[in-house]
C-alpha cells in the first residue's frame, strides 16, 4: 500500500513534524510521499482556467491547490504496481495502535468491491454526521462501516484520510473535469454508476472550531447544493433526500 500525505508545509514545519511524529509513522518507519500544490503559486492563467472560467462562484486558490494535490497523489499512485493507496491530509490524527500492516490485512479480509472510495476519517465531524446509508455487517478494525447512499454524497465534507483502489483512482481523476473541491463527490455515481463510497471512523480530525461553531461548513455545503457551475446530480434532490432520511441510517456515534 502506498501512502501519500497531502501538505504544502515545508518538511521541517511543526505541523508536518507533529503528523510524522505519530506512532503510525515512527514505529513502523513507514515510507510515504508528500504531495502539495500551492494554489497561490499558480499562474493567473492556470488559476483562471481551473477555478474561475465558467463559474459564477470561483473556487479559491487554496481550494484549487488542495484538489490538485489530491489528484497528484492519485496519479502518483497509478504509476506504481500497488493495489491500494492511503491518502491523508497533514492534520490527520492516527490511532497510536494503528499500523499499515493492519490496514492491508483488513482490506484483504473485507474484499471491498473495485471502484470504491473508502473514507476512514471525518464521518464523526459535525457536517458529516448528516451522512446516511446502510450499516454493513462487516467491520473495519472493529469499527462500523457505512455504505453511503448517493443521496447523501453532497453531505460528505472531509478528505482527511481515505483509501483508494486503482479503479476508483482513475475514476476520480476523470471525475474532476471541471475541477471540484477535493471532497465534492456529490455526482460520483452519476459519473460512474459502479462507484461507491464507504465510510468508517478510524482516523480523527482536529475540531474545526470556526466551522463547528459558526456554521461556516454549513455555508460550504449550501453553496454546493445551490451551485450551477458543475453538473447537477440526479441524487440528493430535496424530494429524494427527504425520503432517503427515512430509509437510511446515520453512522453510530
Amino acid at each position: 500500500m502506498k501512502i501519500f500525505i497531502v501538505s504544502i508545509e515545508e518538511n521541517g514545519s511543526p505541523r508536518l513534524q507533529k503528523t510524522l511524529g505519530q506512532p503510525f509513522f515512527k514505529q513502523g518507519n513507514v515510507p510515504f510521499k508528500k504531495v502539495g500544490i500551492k494554489g497561490a503559486e499558480l499562474t493567473a492563467k492556470e488559476y483562471f482556467e481551473l477555478g474561475v472560467k465558467g463559474r459564477s462562484r470561483p473556487l479559491s486558490p487554496s481550494m484549487v491547490g488542495c484538489t490538485l494535490s489530491h489528484l497528484e497523489a492519485l496519479k502518483e499512485f497509478l504509476k506504481t504496481d500497488d493495489e491500494y493507496a492511503l491518502v491523508m491530509e497533514d492534520d490527520a490524527i492516527i490511532p497510536d495502535d494503528l499500523a499499515v500492516e493492519n490496514l492491508s490485512e483488513e482490506l484483504a479480509r473485507l474484499n471491498i468491491p473495485k471502484n470504491t472510495l473508502f473514507s476512514i476519517g471525518g464521518i464523526l465531524m459535525k457536517e458529516s454526521r448528516k451522512v446516511r446509508g446502510a450499516i454493513l455487517d462487516a467491520e473495519f478494525l472493529h469499527r462500523k462501516i457505512l455504505k453511503v447512499s448517493p443521496d447523501f454524497y453532497q453531505r460528505i465534507c472531509y478528505a482527511v484520510a481515505y483509501i483508494v483502489d486503482r479503479e476508483i483512482a482513475k475514476t476520480l481523476i476523470a471525475y474532476h473535469h471541471p475541477l471540484r473541491a477535493a471532497d465534492d463527490w456529490r455526482c460520483l455515481t452519476d459519473f460512474s454508476p459502479s462507484a461507491s463510497i464507504l465510510m468508517t471512523a478510524v482516523v480523527d480530525h482536529p475540531v474545526i472550531a470556526t466551522g463547528e461553531q459558526n456554521s461556516q461548513l454549513s455555508a460550504i455545503e449550501k453553496e454546493r447544493v445551490e451551485s450551477n457551475d458543475v453538473p447537477i446530480s440526479r441524487f440528493g434532490t430535496p424530494l429524494r433526500y427527504n425520503i432517503a432520511k427515512f430509509l437510511y441510517k446515520k453512522y453510530p456515534q
